[in-house]
């Protein structure tokens, strides 16, 4: 069968105008996942990735039309599903008996409610969907009933129809290294804080969290702690890292794991083997404060770990008691001084608007940025997801507004859907935002240090990027996103 697998971008359809190339976007490792899944299986895969290349409406409708897919797959986030429902009526009017399947986070967490908004899908897929997926394909081209496959969620006579839950595969070497063939890689360019070198690719060597209790995060929903913690073997990641070094000449990993950290001996043996195998490659990982140690670093260092990013959440003990995130300010202090020992740069990211902030607190929190002496911070505001606890506690109305009856569309990082009790109004929460931007990054001290870290053009061209980027979606933009 052809498939087309397609990634919504994040701000709606451009109806006109020339095809827009955005940066911040590294290939969808889970689509790639599918897509080979697919592709082994015989059929005939594509992936149109909207995030990084934004197609005005009428070559959309083109391109759609010369590859005439049988199937049409959308993975969809909250943030998206406004958006997807639109791509969906569109495809649905230029090729009417096409299938549509959906899958992702969103879908996943409330299947029922996605179907009843989007009335033209066929098929939702629930869960992790490598064998839903490649098991619903097979029952479509052979004209089979699907009620037998595990994940589904179907419409039958305008009742919603559930075959069970599928349960999750423990062992994650069993699945194909994913197939960058389906993305044009020089299309994905990293924001300027997050590599060294380019070309740029990534990976996920696990799945899930052991901690699962930040209030904020979606690994603290019942929907995905149950999936546990599993990760494929070192041998099986540095055979994906070779495949990307040859095939793609990539010079650095971002590896996109909720928490790369967490299995010390894990990561211990991954760093030995690329030490061993003298693999000439820079990478950068997700990492807990409570998972940092300085021998580890080191270790992390000496292999090629360039760049941790660390949830630090906050400044204010009191909030990250709240959150129930599990570490102290010292924790964190120690954590990026040690990495810093270790010559590894530290990107931090806060949120503003948690429950009990007032500006005061949210000032403590960017004066804590610059203590910690970050090579690189974000200030994004309190996101409520449906599915968290966060969600369950900002609805109650105890520690503040918040705006229930919003669209999906609206769940980022950049709108102020919640107000803390403390703060006068959504404007004074936005301002916080950008002032703390302005004070972390436009001081001397900050601006000397990037410039005694040049080495070489490509630096020179990040930075500048860096600082464009800065002003335009943080210092300069007048409202929420």
């Amino acid at each position: 069968m052809k498939v087309l697998f397609v990634v919504p971008p994040f701000g709606g359809i451009k109806k006109e105008g020339k095809t827009e190339q955005k940066q911040g976007f590294l290939p969808p490792i889970g689509i790639a996942l599918l897509a080979t899944i697919l592709d082994q299986d015989g059929h005939e895969v594509k992936v149109l990735d909207m995030q990084v290349q934004n197609l005005p409406e009428q070559k959309l409708i083109d391109f759609i039309k010369d590859y005439q897919p049988q199937v049409v797959c959308f993975s969809i986030l909250a943030a998206t599903s406004l958006v997807a429902a639109e791509l969906v009526a569109l495809i649905k009017q230029h090729i009417p008996h096409v299938i549509i399947v959906c899958g992702g986070l969103h879908a996943s967490m409330f299947p029922e409610e996605t179907l009843k908004a989007n009335p033209t899908i066929n098929y939702l897929v629930s869960g992790e969907g490598e064998y839903t997926f490649k098991e619903l394909l097979q029952a479509l081209e052979q004209k089979l009933d699907v009620s037998h496959i595990k994940g589904l969620y179907y419409k039958k006579d305008e009742e919603i129809i559930s075959t069970g839950i599928r349960p999750f595969e423990k062992d994650l070497n069993k699945f194909p290294i994913p197939s960058r063939k389906f993305f044009t890689m020089s299309h994905y360019v990293p924001l300027p804080s997050q590599y060294h070198r380019f070309p740029v690719g990534n990976m996920i060597t696990s799945r899930g969290c052991t901690y699962s209790l930040c209030t904020f995060c979606f690994e603290s929903s019942p929907f995905v702690r149950e999936k546990g913690f599993r990760r494929i073997s070192v041998q099986r990641a540095i055979e994906e890292i070779t495949y990307l070094i040859n095939d793609y000449h990539v010079k650095e990993i971002a590896f996109w794991d909720d928490e790369f950290l967490m299995d010390h001996e894990w990561v211990d043996v991954f760093c030995d083997e690329i030490i061993r195998q003298k693999i000439d490659i820079l990478w950068s990982c997700f990492g807990k404060v409570n998972f940092c140690s300085l021998p580890l670093l080191k270790k992390m260092a000496q292999s090629g770990c360039k760049n941790i990013f660390m949830g630090l959440e906050s400044g204010n003990q009191e909030i990250l008691n709240f959150t129930k995130k599990g570490q102290t300010l010292d924790m964190m202090r120690n954590a990026v001084r040690w990495a810093h020992e270790a010559g590894i740069e530290v990107r931090g990211s806060f949120i503003l608007g948690l429950p009990k902030e007032t500006p005061e607190i949210a000032q403590s929190t960017v004066d804590f940025a610059i203590e910690l002496d970050l090579d690189y911070a974000q200030f994004l505001l309190n996101t409520p997801f449906p599915g968290t606890e966060m969600h369950e506690v900002c609805k109650s109305g105890k520690y503040g507004t918040f705006d229930e009856n919003a669209g999906f569309e609206k769940y980022t990082e950049h709108t102020a859907l919640f107000l803390p009790s403390g703060y006068k109004n959504k404007e004074e929460l936005l301002s916080i935002q950008k002032e703390a931007y302005k004070h972390f990054y436009f001081r001397p001290k900050y601006f000397l240090r990037k410039v005694k870290n040049v080495r070489s053009k490509e630096d020179v061209f990040r930075y500048f990027r860096g600082f464009h980027f800065l002003l335009k979606t943080r210092v300069l933009k007048n409202s929420e996103f």
